[in-house]
């Protein structure tokens, strides 16, 4: 009997042994189908608006041909070459990443300081880092870090907030100077200090001096040059201060440090010039290209709702990087602030720590309200409280900074809490204050989890509509932003206007393409954060 049990006993537990493999292979089959259909849905999505922007069949078999044998096969057979040699694969990658990462930077460095004013950036830059800085000299010199490190934030923001008072007082005087000069101190002197740190730290000061020397006398020699020839350098101050120098510190560092994988520099620079060269051909022998709607004109033109060949998104794409750029400034600091204080400086018991629960519960429930109920906020707080006018960048960032907000807080919290106590106590038995600790040990830890957060709230933040159509941000404008106090647009308000419009040119073409126009800054914005996230992750 006690046999005929064991047996029944063995035979329930192979039974359900194998119902469980079987559930576990029906889970992984039904999760792999759900990712499969999610990923297919976002092609055929992706493919429906590219086959519209870009019209593919409008070209001839010999352009695809052009272009197969200058550019794609140029570009894969280098690109195998790179994978299989894992030197040159790193240096390729470290080559693609700082030329066309600079080349956006610089990009939207000019875009926003030519639209809000190179004069008043250069107000903000100076009060916004000369105080924290000359707290770090003093730092350095008095060997102090208890109060000096929670302080240069402090600084930054007072020196913010006296600009912002004194603004009338300083800018006539800022007005005085010639432009290019304002562009030489908004991008030069920053790059400038941080090439000159940088070389410091991986050679020596002496070096590091000597670089940033270079950059400025650099930097003048181009801006005396093109001013002897009767050119405005600004344009060209900040391609050589954003582009040329960065690019060309990585790429010779790379060439200099890593013998083994320097020919992997070329990979960007074969890219480009099979581009330049298939362009070259297409025009010489007559070759039937794409007549795609994504061209310069979109990109550099102001809007034209009557003929599609001449409209332009260039205001909305500047507006879109504005309004976001100074959301990012107004969110991330606070959002990121309040996550350090409820997770490392909010007490835990008694009614502190009751209130800190509470505004946590808080946080967490805001970060699902939906975006009108955000339009409808900023409709009363811009405009019927603070008195702004209608559809100003001010009103539209500070809409989509108090959208984004809880989701900075959030995902920021979770970053810092997801830091081992251990290394806390690790460090405070060192005799490290909890600045310290807080800047070498959590701060080091917690980055690319709170850029992640930042990646989403981005990702979020530059696809709204409804929040900028209730505070009355304009669904068309002709010139991009003057300040932050002027109308702005931005390029999702653009594609629900044209959407509208009677002639099937804008809505199978215009849309489609500022559509793509939409995707490739998100997708930039989104690289740039996970560049940097990862750089962190293998610095850890």
């Amino acid at each position: 009997m006690a046999l005929e049990q064991d047996s029944g006993d063995q035979l329930r537990d192979a039974s359900g042994t194998r119902l469980r493999r079987l559930k576990g292979r029906l889970f992984e089959v039904a999760l792999l189908g759900a990712t499969l259909v999610g990923i297919l849905s976002l092609v055929v999505l992706f493919g429906y608006i590219s086959f519209d922007a870009f019209q593919p069949l409008t070209a001839s078999i010999r352009w695809y041909l052009l272009y197969f044998g200058t550019v794609v096969t140029p570009t894969a057979g280098f690109t195998w070459y790179a994978r299989r040699h894992p030197a040159v694969r790193t240096a390729n990658a470290k080559a693609y990443a700082v030329m066309f990462g600079a080349l956006t930077v610089t990009l939207a460095m000019y875009v926003i300081a030519d639209s809000v004013s190179p004069y008043d950036v250069l107000i903000y830059l100076l009060f916004g880092t000369v105080p924290p800085l000359v707290v770090s000299i003093y730092a350095h010199v008095t060997n102090e870090r208890t109060y000096t490190g929670p302080l240069m934030p402090i600084a930054a923001g007072v020196g913010l907030a006296v600009a912002a008072l004194f603004y009338g007082v300083f800018r006539p005087f800022m007005g005085i100077l010639a432009q290019w000069i304002a562009y030489f101190g908004i991008t030069t002197l920053p790059v400038a200090g941080i090439l000159g740190i940088v070389v410091t730290r991986r050679w020596s000061p002496r070096r590091g001096v000597i670089t940033a020397t270079a950059v400025l006398l650099g930097t003048v020699l181009v801006a005396g040059g093109l001013l002897g020839v009767g050119i405005d350098p600004s344009f060209w101050i900040v391609v050589f201060s954003a582009f040329v120098v960065p690019v060309g510190y990585v790429l010779g560092s790379t060439v200099l440090t890593e013998p083994a994988g320097r020919i992997g520099v070329l990979g960007p620079f074969v890219l480009v010039g099979g581009v330049l060269v298939g362009a070259t051909l297409e025009r010489q022998l007559g070759i039937q290209g794409l007549e795609s709607f994504l061209t310069p004109a979109l990109l550099l033109n102001s809007w034209d709702g009557l003929h599609a060949s001449n409209a332009g998104v260039y205001p909305q794409i500047v507006g879109s990087i504005v309004v976001v750029g100074f959301m990012a400034l107004l969110a991330f600091p606070v959002g990121i602030s309040a996550a350090v204080y409820l997770e490392e400086y909010a007490p835990k018991s008694g009614w502190g720590g009751r209130l800190a629960t509470l505004l946590e519960v808080n946080i967490a429930n805001l970060a699902g309200v939906p975006s009108v109920v955000y339009g409808l906020l900023g409709l009363a707080l811009f405009r019927n409280t603070f008195g702004f006018g209608t559809g100003i960048v001010v009103s539209a960032s500070g809409t989509l900074g108090l959208l984004i907000l809880p989701i900075v807080v959030v995902s920021a919290q979770e970053a810092i809490r997801s830091v081992p106590d251990s290394l806390r106590e690790a460090s405070y038995g060192m005799g490290a204050s909890r600045w310290q600790t807080l800047r070498n040990v959590v701060f080091p830890e917690a980055i690319p989890g709170i850029l992640t957060g930042t990646i989403l709230a981005l990702a979020r933040a530059i696809g709204e509509t409804a929040p900028l159509v209730i505070i009355a941000v304009a669904t068309t404008t002709y010139t991009p932003p003057e300040g932050l106090f002027s109308s702005a647009t931005a390029l999702p308000l653009q594609i629900f206007a044209a959407r509208s419009n009677v002639d099937p040119s804008f809505r199978h073409g215009i849309v489609p393409a500022t559509a793509v126009v939409l995707l490739v800054l998100m997708l930039v914005m989104n690289a740039t954060a996970v560049a940097v996230r990862n750089r962190y992750e293998q610095d850890i």
